[in-house]
């Protein structure tokens, strides 16, 4: 079941373990900053507004963020906890990821364990492991055996990568647990896989475009969210790595009802640009004027 306290720890902590990061980052450089509780205290009280920016930085810094995020997996605050996954997980290095397995099977806390599940499971859309698909598998089926009979988060985002990954294996699991009162996701991600058998992510890019329509051609046309809503799908941000061979890509959808985001990371290897990762990032209900 999807509580309060799950989403507050799913959108906190990227800015404010982003914050952490840079203090004890400066500490390394000067030995008079090493030990200043203070000053990342004062870190840890950043408004949350500045979360996506927090989560953005994370993957600017890429791979040597890595070690100390995933330090941070042993913090005792669940929430640096779980926004050290959410940056392990958008960078998405091998490394990254089995610590991430990892801290899976010793989270103690319910609700973190969830959201660390939750972060894995979106960052697993081209995995070859057995077991990385077992975990997929499982937490769909059991993703109805929520309290409310929804999606859990971990079902619901280990759906959105089977989803992206396409094949009849991800279409049938989805079918099966499929609901009238789903997210419109998911029934998007089986309509798509029902008419097009697989899921095109990826794309070789013409010399006349650059990578930014490049890759927002693929995430518009080339995925699940091209499925209905495609006139009110857009891309409202792209950072790039260091090496410009990963993007982070910020999605909105603006429904009648609510408004959705989502983001996902593609990388490109042999001049392709491809998805590898795909996250529900947050809701928000529209005000309907009086």
């Amino acid at each position: 079941m999807v509580t309060n306290r799950l989403l507050i720890l799913l959108f906190l902590g990227s800015a404010i373990l982003l914050g952490v990061f840079e203090v004890e980052t400066r500490g390394q450089k000067d030995p008079a900053h090493r030990s200043m509780p203070n000053s990342v205290q004062r870190n840890l009280t950043k408004d949350l507004e500045d979360d996506e920016d927090g989560a953005r930085q994370l993957f600017l810094l890429g791979d040597e963020s890595v070690s100390p995020l995933i330090k941070f997996l042993s913090d005792p605050d669940e929430g640096k906890r779980v926004a050290a996954a959410r940056g392990l997980a958008y960078i998405g290095t091998p490394q990254g990821m089995q610590a991430l397995r990892n801290a899976i099977k010793t989270e103690k806390d319910k609700e973190a364990k969830s959201a660390i599940s939750c972060f894995l499971a979106g960052g697993l859309v081209e995995t070859k492991s057995e077991n990385d698909l077992n975990f997929l598998r499982n937490s769909v089926a059991s993703a109805r055996h929520a309290d409310d009979d929804g999606w859990d988060f971990p079902g619901f985002c280990a759906a959105l990568a089977l989803g992206m990954r396409g094949g009849n294996d991800s279409l049938l699991l989805l079918r099966k647990a499929a609901k009238a009162d789903d997210p419109e996701e998911i029934g998007k991600a089986i309509r798509w896989m029902e008419e097009k058998k697989s899921i095109p992510k990826r794309a070789t890019p013409k010399a006349s475009l650059r990578d930014e329509a490049v890759i927002k051609k693929i995430v518009l046309d080339g995925t699940f969210f091209a499925e209905e809503e495609r006139d009110s799908t857009s891309v409202e941000q792209l950072t790039f790595n260091r090496a410009k061979n990963k993007v982070l890509v910020s999605l909105q959808i603006d429904s009648p009802r609510y408004v959705r985001g989502y983001d996902l990371v593609l990388a490109k290897e042999s001049g392709l640009w491809r998805v590898v990762g795909v996250w529900f990032a947050w809701t928000g209900d529209k005000v309907t004027p009086p």
